[in-house]
């Protein structure tokens, strides 16, 4: 019998195979090879989808003016978001579409609010909670069982008006404002889920002759995503108003970030030889145990400056908000979301 532990460790410490035999020497076929495959696989994606949960978080206010009006004025809707990283991913003739890496998508979908405050100050607000004890879906197939989850999305930010609206050309084309804001932004998850794992190992045995042999590894499995984001958020938005419907606005913004993004993973079962040229003993029965445990940890952007684009369709009472930022770090890392509200 022997075992192998497959240690992965977090980003900065890298990827470490450990071979322990308990009656004669086995050892691994390629051994260096199979860390730095597992290190690049890893090491290249982990940061892909630690940054697209701190672009996701920055979501959740498409709000097309620059001013909701003073006390009591107010507005409530629904907002539909998500961040993505590493988009090239999807430009065939980019390399990033075949250089192992994939994109890194989180959806972020909130309710939101705002309330006016005065002549020129209004505050924005967010809130999403979700836990297995509020829904469970019911998740549960061969590979995998959804055990545990709980996410929140929440924030809040104070705009204030620089420029009110200003009539430029009546009924056609208007200035709508000149706003500045600054918020808080935090964005948190923990799943769990447990299944079975299978995969098959090429394992070089010295077990009488030396032979590489096929080892098929069927084990149950633990996994936890937890990831944590919060950020700081500044930004500064001109809108306009065409034909008194549409109403497009565009402006800049930082956010200042701390937040990880944790994979963990822990699969323990049993190693068997189904090939039966092999002549060493325990024939198809159980002729080792492995033990896989993962433990990877990243953090997104320290800092983010955006820019944003955004298209707001003002049907009186009803307005429907569709919204870009582009990470202005790299060109490459956007968000967009999609929002409808009720303003009075």
């Amino acid at each position: 019998m022997f075992a192998i532990s497959l240690l992965t460790l977090n980003v900065y410490a890298g990827t470490k195979v450990v071979v322990t035999s308990g009656g004669g020497t086995i050892t691994v076929d390629g051994q260096e090879d199979l860390e730095k495959q597992v290190d690049d696989i890893v090491n290249k994606n982990g940061p892909f989808i630690s940054n697209s949960f701190a672009m996701a978080n920055l979501t959740g206010y498409p709000v097309g003016e620059s001013h909701i009006g003073s006390f009591p004025h107010m507005q409530f809707g629904i907002a539909l978001g998500m961040g993505g990283t590493n988009m090239r991913f999807f430009d065939k003739n980019d390399p990033a579409s075949n250089n192992g890496t994939m994109p890194g998508i989180t959806p972020n979908a909130v309710l939101n609010f705002g309330l006016g405050l005065g002549e020129k100050t209004d505050i924005l607000g967010k809130l999403f909670v979700l836990n297995k004890s509020i829904i469970d879906p019911g998740v549960k197939t061969d590979i995998a069982e959804l055990t545990h989850y709980n996410i929140i999305s929440t924030g809040g930010k104070f705009r204030y008006q620089l420029f009110g609206k200003q009539t430029l050309l009546p009924f056609l084309f208007n200035f709508g404002g000149l706003t500045i804001s600054a918020g808080f932004d935090m964005m948190y998850g923990n799943i769990r889920v447990q299944g079975n794992y299978d995969a098959t190992y090429d394992a070089e045995v010295n077990w009488g002759p030396i032979q590489v042999i096929p080892l098929d590894f069927g084990s149950d499995y633990e996994g936890k995503v937890l990831w944590g984001i919060f950020g700081i958020t500044t930004q500064a938005i001109a809108y306009f108003e065409v034909f008194g419907i549409f109403q497009p606005y565009t402006g800049f913004g930082i956010s200042a970030n701390y937040g990880y993004f944790i994979i963990n993973f822990d699969a323990a079962g049993d190693l068997v030889c189904n090939d039966p040229s092999y002549t060493g003993s325990g024939g198809t029965n159980p002729v080792g145990t492995m033990l896989f445990t993962s433990r990877n940890g990243y953090n997104p952007y320290y800092v983010i400056p955006t820019y944003i684009v955004g298209l707001e369709l003002n049907l009186w009472l009803i307005k429907i908000t569709a919204e870009t930022m582009a990470n202005l770090y790299n060109l490459r890392d956007i968000n967009a979301q999609l929002g409808v509200r009720v303003q009075f």
